[in-house]
Parts: structure tokens; C-alpha cells; sequence
């Protein structure tokens, strides 16, 4: 079966982490996999991750494992993991060549990525590289950043919407999936990514809905 909306053909979507993507468009991906897209997840570090203090949050085996469930979970069967420390993903010649790698492969139709403004720098620096890797593509919207990542100086601009109606069940069981970071930030993070949908899904008169900022957007007739 082929995506019936040819703009969302073969959309790709990075994340600086193992979780981002499914927080911010789990829904969606889901609902594109149902539609016959073609789709394939880019996380940019193992995220692993150690804070300032020494406490150890998350092992890469672990995460990378976490990931491959959601992805699963989604119908996502397209699923790349690079090696970019996850406190560190910078916006750099070698990032913005690693990701063009991966879409220069794919040619995708969408690309999905994080919004700069975030205040979590290795999102901010992957959507900078995102954008210049997808350079020769039309089409780029940026995902809504969900506390304590979206807490920036800059307001995000909800342009695109997306119904997720239907999918809604399977994001928080993606969710469910990164057992780590459920055990960190507790059955709160749940209930918060779950109001963040409802509050969407209320302004596009649907009951849970996800957003994009859009960076550019090619216009596609079928």
C-alpha cells in the first residue's frame, strides 16, 4: 500500500535521543506506518547518559534496546543508532555529513527533526544539522519540545497539525517501552506528554493531536 499523501511518502525522523521522537511524534509516525509511508527513525547518540553529579541515569545496551521496542511498537522498521555522545551532539561538519548520509540514502519527501530554540543543546545543535543536511529538500517541520527541553526564550509557533486520534494508544506505549526514563521522571511524564496531546488535539477540533513548526514545506498535488 502506498501513502496516500505523497508529501509524507518517505519521511524520516531524527532525534538527538532514544525517546525524543516518540515524544514529540509518536503519534504521527504511527499513523504514516497505517498509511503506507514509508518511514525510518535517525537518533543520533546511544544515550547513555551520566550526570554532572556522577548518578548514572541510562546504559547505551539499554537504551538502544528501549528504542528498538518503541520503534517496533510504532510499526517503524527502519531504525539507525549513531555514535554521537549524548550530552554532545554538536552542530558540526561531521553531524550534518553523518545525517546527510542518511537522507541522501533515503530521500525522503519529509523530515522530521527538533526545533532549534530547545533548550536541551544536543536537540538544538541536531536540528541545526538537520536543517543543513536536508539542504536539497523542500520539505522540513520541527517537533514541539516537551518540558524540560521546551522551557526557551523563544515561544514555539504551532503551524502544522496532526490527528492522532487513532494512534494516541500506541505513542504511550512507545513511551512505555524506555523503561529508564520512565523509572527517572515517573508516571508524570506520562500523564504530561498525554495532556500536551489532548491540549493539540482540542485546538485542531480533534481529541489528541501533535504539532510541528514548520522550517519549509514543498507544496505537493497528487
Amino acid at each position: 500500500m502506498l501513502c496516500s499523501n505523497p508529501m509524507f511518502e518517505r519521511s524520516l525522523f531524527v532525534g538527538a535521543h532514544l525517546d525524543d521522537i516518540e515524544l514529540a511524534a509518536g503519534g504521527t509516525a504511527a499513523r504514516l506506518v497505517q498509511a503506507g509511508a514509508r518511514v525510518r527513525f535517525l537518533v543520533m547518540s546511544t544515550s547513555e547518559y551520566t550526570s554532572y553529579n556522577g548518578i548514572h541515569f541510562r546504559d547505551a545496551v539499554v537504551a538502544k534496546e528501549e528504542g528498538q521496542e518503541a520503534a517496533a511498537t510504532l510499526g517503524v522498521k527502519e531504525f539507525d543508532v549513531l555514535q554521537f555522545p549524548a550530552k554532545d551532539v554538536e552542530n558540526h561538519s561531521t553531524v550534518v555529513e553523518a545525517i546527510n548520509a542518511i537522507v541522501d540514502d533515503f530521500r525522503p519527501t519529509m523530515v522530521f527533526t527538533h526545533w532549534p530554540f530547545d533548550t536541551h543543546r544536543s536537540h538544538a545543535n541536531t536540528a541545526l544539522a538537520t536543517i543543513a543536511a536536508s539542504r536539497y529538500y523542500n520539505s522540513v517541520l520541527m517537533y514541539e519540545p516537551i518540558t524540560p527541553a521546551g522551557r526557551s526564550y523563544v515561544g514555539f509557533r504551532p503551524q502544522l497539525y496532526m490527528n492522532i486520534d487513532d494512534t494516541i494508544d500506541l505513542k504511550l506505549r512507545a513511551l512505555r517501552c524506555h523503561r529508564s526514563e520512565l523509572e527517572k521522571y515517573g508516571e508524570q511524564w506520562i500523564e504530561g506528554v498525554e495532556a500536551r496531546s489532548r491540549y493539540r488535539g482540542y485546538e485542531m477540533r480533534a481529541r489528541y493531536g501533535e504539532a510541528f513548526e514548520v522550517s519549509r514545506l514543498e507544496a505537493v498535488l497528487a
